[in-house]
C-alpha cells in the first residue's frame, strides 16, 4: 500500500520558473517545482541534492518563493525549517506623494 498515491513527480520541464530560497546575499534558485507534495495539481516542492541530505524545498503559497525547506538525512532523520517571509522594509523608503497644484492629482515621489 502507498503512503500518498496522489503525490507524483513530474521529471518534465514545463516552463516552471525556478523556486527561490532566501539567502543573505540575495535568493537563490533551487530548480523548478516537480513534485506535488500535497496533492492538489500543482507542483510545489524541488528535489534537491546537497552535500549532506536530499532537500526538498516547498512553496506552500505559490509565489514562486520557498517557505518550507525539509531536509533529508543519510541517518534517517530529517530537519524541517519554515523560511522567513520577506520583509518589506527593506531597502531605502520612498518619498511620500504629494499634490500636484495645477492638477490636482496625486503625484508619487514629488
Amino acid at each position: 500500500m502507498e503512503l500518498l498515491p496522489d503525490v507524483h513527480v513530474d521529471p518534465g520541464d514545463h516552463g516552471a520558473a525556478d523556486l527561490l530560497v532566501p539567502a543573505p546575499d540575495g535568493p537563490h534558485a533551487v530548480g523548478p517545482a516537480t513534485v506535488d507534495s500535497d496533492a492538489d495539481g500543482r507542483a510545489d516542492t524541488a528535489v534537491v541534492a546537497g552535500p549532506v541530505s536530499l532537500d526538498l524545498v516547498t512553496d506552500t503559497d505559490g509565489d514562486g518563493r520557498a517557505d518550507v525547506v525539509t531536509e533529508l538525512h543519510e541517518d534517517g532523520s530529517a530537519t524541517t525549517t519554515e523560511l522567513p517571509a520577506p520583509s518589506w522594509d527593506e531597502g531605502p523608503v520612498p518619498p511620500a506623494p504629494t499634490i500636484d497644484p495645477v492638477t490636482g492629482r496625486w503625484v508619487r515621489g514629488g
